[in-house]
């Protein structure tokens, strides 16, 4: 049994060194988002991610305060959109279109009290007098052009 021990142990650390190293670069799936992170040094951290398809009336999950959403929109549709805001005292939204002429913006931010406020443009720096629950509502402008339809990214980050 003795000869068998260095030969076990050998192994075994071999095979913790494989797992490691095939799965420390693969994505890390959290509530449906995927999220990888790249270690480009000890103090720098750059994370970079995706979310799946985003629903209308869905909570917008941000890992560490940002969050980036691919989301498509219909004709005519206003998109209801929340993220909570536990201790930051603002927001950036910013929307950008596939079609960068694309009549879309925010309508409204809705505070966790039911103030509303609004319309926006593209992006907008919003004061947070507020910790809770925050609605954005984004659709076309009435006033320009013909309705939007299609793909645009959302972003979002509390400062």
């Amino acid at each position: 049994m003795k000869k068998y021990n260095p030969i076990i142990i050998l192994t075994i650390a071999i095979g913790a060194i494989l797992i490691y190293c095939i799965t420390r670069n693969k994505s890390l799936i959290i509530g449906g988002s995927v999220q990888k992170e790249i270690k480009k040094d000890s103090s720098i951290q750059e994370i970079a991610f995706a979310s799946p398809k985003i629903m209308n009336n869905s909570e917008l999950k941000l890992i560490q305060g940002k969050g980036k959403f691919e989301i498509e929109k219909v004709a005519k549709e206003e998109q209801t959109f929340s993220f909570r805001n536990d201790s930051s005292s603002s927001v950036f939204i910013q929307i950008i279109p596939q079609d960068k002429l694309g009549n879309i913006r925010i309508n409204q931010l809705i505070s966790s009290n039911n103030e509303k406020d609004g319309p926006f443009g593209q992006e907008i720096n919003y004061d947070l007098n507020e910790k809770g629950l925050y609605q954005i509502r984004i659709g076309e402008s009435l006033m320009q052009g013909d309705p939007f339809e299609g793909k645009y990214t959302l972003k979002l980050q509390l400062k």
